[in-house]
């Protein structure tokens, strides 16, 4: 999902708004590119079409909402970037961006085929999930209780009551040690297709940061209390409203699907401006019991980023050449150079270890680690400034991409970027200079 994620946003990014048609053209043409190395999609065999369309509607669209659809007068469809992908575009904030698509998920939405939207209306279907399950894990939490992933399954997301809003979080709770008390063994969910969807909402909180998990277990990051704060809050928020439309009618189902898509993209500036009236204390991993009976189966990233390169080169100059280690400048908030660091060659240039090195730092925050494998692909966002001196600078200008993961820091280099877009490398359009890369342009890794 990471993986992938900035190649979804910045696409999104480059090409709205425009006409649904010239939308998914391009698009077509750029996950095409990614995926299968060819930009011809039209010569792709039905099946890899299949998985560009699905990357495309089913990942970037509907569950990760960075685009939605509107209509002008004369019935012409248009694309626009939705907040979320913006604001992804501009802070390269994973966590962030996807504890906002938790936050605004609910059940009715407009991400099932219309027949299981119907299905959860005649149900009554009324739930934040991932509110709920954060509440609950909460209550667990106080009491120093460990909580299965089973037991959300089954008593939250298999639960019709639960599901229609008609059980608080710590009624089920009491439920749930209750049983454990009892010995009461449930039906362990597996290999269905609900419970992959589960196991699928599971993994969209883990990208949030905001819960751990094991084989067995899921529990919530103690660092992360504020944010947990803001969901306990906005628990019975609904920003969409599901019954307010009659799906017998055509046009009323469109305007659903359009209205939810709209709504899943906004962004929640609470999450980047926290004042939560919640004053929670959550018990970390370390407190809490392993229950028996139970069923088992916001940083400034581009500082940071800046600073542990800045890091990086001291030491790398220092363990060539004590004395040089002062023409290691770090110069990022300096306006107008179209570098972050300025640095030395030392010992990557035998030849000429004193001539200057030019360092642009993008950082990014995320939960998994880079793949680096042969469909693995990256974007950032270089200015006018930043492309010029790429330009310039030609072999001595370098871009160090850090990627601050769950567990581990890792720092890339790409020498001369420039002549890797003349060569055909990497791409680069000139609208706001977005560079597409793949491992194979990587000089060298850092690990932390």
């Amino acid at each position: 999902m990471e993986d992938f994620l900035p190649l979804y946003a910045n696409m999104v990014h480059k090409f709205c708004p425009c006409k649904e048609d010239a939308f998914r053209e391009s698009c077509y043409s750029t996950l095409s590119k990614a995926i299968f190395q060819t930009s011809s999609f039209d010569l792709l065999d039905e099946g890899n079409k299949k998985t560009v369309q699905n990357h495309l509607t089913e990942v970037a669209g509907t569950l990760l909402g960075l685009y939605y659809p509107t209509h002008d007068e004369e019935g012409n469809t248009y694309i626009n970037e939705s907040d979320s992908c913006r604001y992804l575009v501009e802070n390269n904030d994973f966590p962030t961006f996807f504890k906002n698509l938790c936050l605004n998920f609910q059940f009715p939405n407009g991400a099932k085929w219309m027949q299981f939207i119907r299905q959860d209306i005649d149900n009554q279907i009324h739930i934040k999930p991932f509110c709920f399950i954060i509440t609950l894990l909460y209550h667990a939490q106080e009491n120093k209780i460990m909580l299965t992933k089973q037991e959300i399954g089954y008593y939250v997301l298999n639960n019709l009551d639960v599901l229609q809003g008609n059980v608080k979080p710590e009624v089920v709770y009491e439920r749930i040690m209750q049983d454990r008390k009892n010995k009461v063994k449930r039906e362990k969910l597996s290999g269905s297709h609900d419970w992959q969807h589960i196991k699928e909402q599971f993994n969209l909180l883990v990208l949030t940061n905001l819960v751990e998990t094991d084989a067995t277990y899921i529990w919530l990051n103690k660092y992360e209390a504020r944010t947990i704060g803001i969901f306990m809050e906005h628990i019975n928020d609904f920003t969409f409203n599901p019954y307010a439309y009659d799906l017998n009618q055509q046009k009323q189902r469109m305007r659903y699907l359009e209205d939810w898509k709209y709504v899943y993209g906004q962004f929640n500036s609470e999450l980047v401006n926290i004042k939560t009236t919640f004053n929670i204390d959550i018990a970390d991993e370390s407190e809490q019991v392993r229950q028996g009976g139970a069923t088992k189966s916001s940083v400034d990233i581009g500082d940071d980023g800046e600073a542990l390169v800045f890091k990086i080169e001291q030491e790398r100059v220092r363990n060539y050449r004590e004395r040089l280690v002062n023409k290691v400048l770090l110069l990022g908030k300096t306006k107008g150079l179209g570098y972050d660091i300025s640095s030395i060659e030392a010992d990557e240039n035998p030849l000429k270890p004193e001539f200057a090195r030019y360092i642009e730092v993008k950082a990014t925050k995320r939960i998994t680690e880079p793949s680096f494998d042969v469909s693995w692909t990256d974007s950032i966002n270089l200015t006018s400034k930043e492309w010029i001196a790429a330009e310039q600078y030609r072999d001595y200008y370098n871009i160090y991409r850090v990627y601050f993961t769950k567990k581990k820091t890792i720092v890339v280099r790409i020498k001369n970027p420039y002549q890797k877009f003349v060569d055909n490398q990497i791409e680069v359009y000139p609208t706001i200079y977005q560079m597409n890369f793949d491992a194979s342009v990587i000089e060298k890794r850092y690990a932390d």
